[in-house]
């Protein structure tokens, strides 16, 4: 065989493989919202209320993490105001884009719900990352630390990022994936304060 036919060869094993990879690694996994959509999942239609999961009408799951400064925090301790949670990551573009505006929701809002960013520190080069982007761009809202990615996974994150708007008993009302702007965010504040 000539050179061509071996690297066409080689090029579609190779595509072949990638393509059964990534087939193989989305079986059976529920994926988030598609980027931009700020619908309830599960088609727009309310789930059971008291039923714990990742749905608008569902209780988000509990959990605890660490934050940047050594103190632990779960999310069952937030209850009592709305809390919007959003999942996030340094090297994520859109993530980068939408922080200035958590910033100002948090410093115009903060008193009326719980501003939490859960940064996706498993995926992170290193810690070190996440407290020096904070310092670096003036963030001052809670940011909590998911080292292992089990938060991230217990909360069906495929794309960041998501942010999950929680009423004061802890039932998500509201599910929006990518970034936000104040009328996003405004939004789901509504919906999880509930008017």
């Amino acid at each position: 065989m000539n050179k061509k036919v071996v690297s066409i060869t080689i090029l579609a094993v190779v595509v072949i493989c990638v393509i059964g990879a990534l087939l193989w690694s989305a079986r059976g996994e529920k994926p988030a919202n598609t980027p931009g959509a700020g619908a309830p999942r599960a088609g727009g239609e309310e789930q059971k209320s008291g039923q714990t999961g990742t749905e608008v009408g569902q209780v988000a799951p509990d959990f605890s993490l660490g934050t940047p400064e050594g103190k632990t925090v779960s999310l069952a301790s937030l209850r009592g105001k709305p809390v919007m949670l959003n999942f996030w990551a340094t090297w994520c573009p859109p993530c980068r884009e939408e922080m200035p505006a958590v910033q100002q929701f948090f410093t115009t809002r903060g008193q009326e719900i719980q501003v939490v960013a859960v940064n996706l520190t498993s995926s992170e080069r290193t810690p070190g990352e996440v407290p020096r982007f904070l310092k670096d761009g003036g963030y001052t809202f809670p940011v909590l630390l998911d080292v292992k990615g089990d938060v991230a996974k217990q909360y069906l994150i495929r794309y960041i990022p998501t942010t999950f708007f929680i009423d004061a008993q802890g039932v998500i009302r509201y599910v929006h994936t990518g970034p936000m702007n104040r009328e996003i965010m405004q939004e789901g504040f509504s919906r999880a304060k509930g008017s």
